[in-house]
Formats: structure tokens, C-alpha cells, sequence
């Protein structure tokens, strides 16, 4: 969580630790978190193009994106609610500017957390049918189209979790997150447990890359 609050090298002292117990503590008096996905067959694909789902459904992929075994992609959204975000505000109009910030970092950290969590539902749904989890892609991130989004939402159901868009496409809590998670017949020789190892944003200040053994 320290990572969100300072970037990859920050190390808290111990002061700062009780705070972000404490907004732990506070945070998870404020969340609800709710999650869903909906997941669709592949009817064709054109590698590092595009992806054509049983629905007729045109979604774009990453140029990177050459997996010939995929299967199936899950369309997913997760919320923490609206309460924690509204809080932060409460707390940075009152000029509480570091409590704000720090309590935002902790729900940035809570709906990584839920969006792991998801992933690995889906991941459970790709094994009973024997298929592996692949790659996950989201918009607006990593180069991703932001205009995918509303494909997404389609496809999802986001009423039933409570997030919208606004005309911008963006999620409405803004505690929110969505994304793409591929299940597919390949079989994954390197496996990947750490998302920053696999994450192609290589620049991210929050990055943390473990080394291998």
C-alpha cells in the first residue's frame, strides 16, 4: 500500500504506519465492493488487431496480443462503492490534504485488491473447462484505447454492481475498475504471479519488480 501513497522507494517510518493502519481501519468502514463479469466466446481473431465475439462484437487488442489459444474473454467490473471517495473529498475540503491523500491511496490499494480477486473468480471458471488465464488489458491503461470502454459495458454488467459512465467514459464511482482478462487453450510455460513483472508499463512510479531466483 506504501507504494501508492510515496511511489516504488518510499519506505514509511513508523509514525506513518499507525496513519495508514488507521486508514485502513477507516476505509474499510467506507467500502462495499461488488464485482462482476460476463464472459463470451471468440468467433475469430486477427492477432495484435482485433478479437470478434459471439456476440458480433468487435473488441481491439494490444498490438502485443498473439495468442492463438484464446478461448474465451471475460469482460470485467469492480467497485469499492462511492462512500471512500466521498470521504477524501470531505477531507480535502477541510484542508486535510495528507489524510486525504492517504485514505485514496489505501482505496487505490483495496481496488487493486478486488480486481486480483476477480481476476482469480474468472481464472477458477477458465480451469474447470480446461483453459488458462491470459492476459488482462484494460482501457485506458497501457496504451489501451480509453474507447473501449463502452464495448466493455456492453458486454458487462455494470448496473448490477452500480458503476456508470459519464460522457467521458469514465466509471462513475471512481473507485472503480474494469478490464479485459483473457482465458485460453495455450499452455503457459512462465507463468507470471507479479503483475509489475508482466506489466508493460515500465515507467510507472508505483512499478515493483522482483528479482528472480
Amino acid at each position: 500500500m506504501a507504494r501508492y501513497f510515496g511511489g516504488n522507494k518510499y519506505i514509511a517510518d513508523q509514525k506513518t504506519n499507525d496513519r495508514i493502519h488507521r486508514a485502513i481501519d477507516e476505509a474499510s468502514s467506507l467500502i462495499a465492493p461488488e464485482g462482476s463479469y460476463t464472459l463470451c466466446s471468440v468467433s475469430e481473431m486477427k492477432p495484435g488487431e482485433e478479437m470478434i465475439l459471439e456476440n458480433g462484437s468487435r473488441l481491439s487488442l494490444p498490438e502485443c496480443f498473439v495468442d492463438p489459444g484464446t478461448r474465451l474473454v471475460a469482460a470485467a467490473i469492480g467497485t469499492l462503492g462511492c462512500k471512500l471517495e466521498k470521504q477524501c473529498r470531505l477531507l480535502a475540503d477541510d484542508g486535510q490534504i495528507y489524510e486525504s491523500t492517504l485514505l485514496d491511496s489505501v482505496g487505490t490499494a483495496m481496488l487493486d485488491l478486488l480486481g486480483e480477486r476477480i481476476s482469480n473468480a474468472i481464472e477458477q471458471d477458465g480451469k474447470r473447462i480446461g483453459l488458462a488465464r491470459g492476459v488482462r488489458f484494460a482501457p485506458g491503461l497501457e496504451g489501451y484505447p480509453l474507447g473501449q470502454q463502452r464495448l466493455l459495458f456492453q458486454i458487462a454488467d455494470n448496473e448490477s454492481v452500480g458503476v456508470f459512465l459519464n460522457s467521458s467514459a469514465i466509471m462513475i464511482p471512481t473507485k472503480s475498475i474494469s478490464f479485459f482478462l483473457i482465458l485460453t487453450a495455450t499452455v503457459l510455460k512462465n507463468e507470471e504471479t507479479d503483475k509489475c513483472n508482466s506489466c508493460r508499463l515500465v515507467g510507472c512510479q508505483y512499478r515493483i519488480v522482483k528479482k528472480k531466483k
